[in-house]
């Protein structure tokens, strides 16, 4: 997904793969003047189309992660029906997640029957 900034006028200026206060106006890549920012920006030393997919994915994975607890939540899915690797890095980013936010609760290491811990 891109966002677009746009100046007093509506024309977009620039966009970004990372939605913010500026960048609030969701935009298709294939719109001309989109396009055009984007090509700039693929010819410039500072951005490349790696730095745009690696932010794309990072946004993707919260999305997942969201999706995978309402699914969950709503009892569409059970947790335990992902592979056991992905439960471990879903786990695993959860657990990283509230320490980042200064949560106290630290989420119980689970086993499985292999004795192989969860996170």
């Amino acid at each position: 997904m891109l966002y677009a900034k746009v100046n007093d006028e509506g024309v977009i200026i620039d966009v970004s793969a990372s939605q913010t206060d500026e960048y609030d106006l969701l935009v298709a890549p294939n719109e001309p003047t989109v396009a055009a920012i984007l090509e700039k920006k693929f010819t410039s030393e500072n951005t490349s189309t790696q730095q745009i997919l690696a932010n794309s994915d990072n946004d993707m994975m919260r999305i997942i992660e969201d999706l995978i607890d309402l699914l969950t939540e709503k009892r569409l899915i059970q947790f335990t029906e992902l592979p056991l690797a992905a439960q471990k890095k879903i786990l695993g980013r959860k657990w990283v997640r509230r320490v980042h936010n200064g949560e106290d609760d630290l989420m119980i290491e689970t086993q499985n029957t292999d004795g192989d811990s969860l996170i």
